[in-house]
């Protein structure tokens, strides 16, 4: 897609928001909406949000039904003085993470900062092994 031209307030949101609403619709044509940590791709010009493939529901509503919504309206956490809300709609694509594509070090890098316990928790070598399904992730585009 490539980068994108949008008002500075805008960009500020996407970069410093720590969670978004981000909604699917099922099967049965009803809308899911779940709290989400986003990671805006500013190079590529997309919002990328992460499922477990232990919880690939939302993966799975986006590959069946790619018209979904991102509505950044809480600014908790965020640095950023009377933000606007933001709401983006639009078509997702769905991959399955075999590797380690660049942009997943930022995330995971952004991710930690934002939540500095989860530190002690991608620390400890027996929690990883554990928890093998949290690290391995399906990459929803929008």
């Amino acid at each position: 897609m490539g980068t994108l031209r949008l008002p500075p307030e805008v960009d500020a949101v996407f970069r410093e928001f720590r969670t978004c609403e981000f909604t699917t619709v099922n099967r049965q044509g009803q809308p899911l909406t779940w709290p989400t940590e986003p990671f805006y791709d500013a190079q590529e010009g997309r919002i990328i949000v992460t499922s477990s493939i232990a919880f690939p529901v939302k993966a799975y509503n986006a590959r069946s039904h790619p018209q979904v919504a991102l509505l950044f309206s809480d600014a908790t956490g965020a640095p950023l003085t009377d933000p606007p809300a933001v709401l983006v709609q639009g078509d997702a694509t769905v991959a399955e993470l075999v590797d380690d594509p660049p942009w997943s070090y930022e995330m995971f890098k952004e991710s930690i900062l934002r939540q500095p316990n989860t530190r002690s928790f991608v620390s400890n070598p027996v929690a990883r092994g554990l928890f093998t399904f949290q690290f391995q992730r399906l990459a929803i585009f929008v």
